[in-house]
């Protein structure tokens, strides 16, 4: 009964976070169809591909290699979001986290394709594979360190450089609220190496454990981004209670960046 309990509810919190994705990803797309900020195409790829890994335990065997090939990507795509949008014509590390993440998930594509290694495992590891399974657990530290952790550095960053222009505070939020939403779930690769290899199933002891903290990283992490980049009425009332400005400029992402720079630049 227990089990059953924790299986409906783990299934609920998925699709809570599938439709927040969903959500997202639909706002991007017509905010850059009215705004021509193509930077955001890499972003709402980003979330439509994660949305698919909930299909993985549906899908005929035929379409099997090509999921795991899409599972790939998501977050090169972010890397490339972060690029385009904070470091357009600046230097950045962009080359060199761009080209390892490509050849990190690559393998990892490959081990995964020939070794049948998941985390949590679905199927029992023969210890000479051990070795596999260990650098899967290294794609996974590297991909969310270049993609998740470096995008919450960066906006964090610009957080900082936006709170002295006078502009409306929920703006602001944004980058603050996008930064630690992704800096806070980048930590979670960490839980991934608790997770034994030698147990198999997601619903048993202690998997089921692992489970559900990365269910909750995941779900703070996706609410970020959807408080951030949607910003109901309700959060832009609630951080401009203090604002004084009469007038409520809607700032494109490009007009936001191009403040942002000319901010930097002068302080530099």
């Amino acid at each position: 009964m227990f089990l059953q309990t924790a299986v409906i509810v783990a299934y609920s919190f998925q699709l809570v976070w599938v439709v927040l994705q969903l959500i997202v990803a639909i706002f991007l797309l017509v905010k850059m169809l009215k705004t021509k900020s193509y930077n955001l195409s890499p972003l709402i790829l980003y979330f439509l591909l994660g949305i698919m890994r909930i299909f993985i335990f549906v899908l005929p065997p035929s379409f099997v290699n090509l999921f795991l090939f899409l599972m790939q990507l998501p977050n090169i795509l972010l890397v490339i979001f972060t690029k385009l949008t904070f470091f357009k014509d600046k230097k950045s590390p962009f080359k060199i986290l761009l080209i390892t993440l490509i050849i990190v998930r690559s393998m990892d594509f490959i081990i995964r394709l020939n070794f049948q290694i998941t985390i949590p495992m679905t199927y029992p590891l023969d210890e000479s594979n051990l070795i596999y399974y260990i650098f899967i657990l290294f794609s996974i530290t590297i991909s969310f360190l270049f993609s998740h952790m470096w995008l919450g550095i960066v906006a964090l960053k610009y957080y900082r450089s936006l709170k002295t222009l006078n502009i409306k505070p929920w703006v602001k939020k944004r980058y603050q609220l996008i930064g630690l939403g992704s800096l806070i779930y980048s930590l979670s690769l960490f839980i991934y190496y608790f997770i034994p290899y030698n147990i198999v199933g997601a619903f048993v002891f202690p998997n089921i454990i692992y489970g559900y903290l990365l269910l909750t990283f995941t779900l703070f992490y996706s609410l970020c981004m959807f408080i951030g980049w949607i910003m109901p009425k309700p959060f832009k009332k609630l951080f401009n209670k203090d604002f004084k400005q009469p007038t409520d400029k809607e700032y494109s992402e490009k007009e936001l960046i191009e403040i942002i720079n000319k901010e930097l630049d002068k302080n530099k």
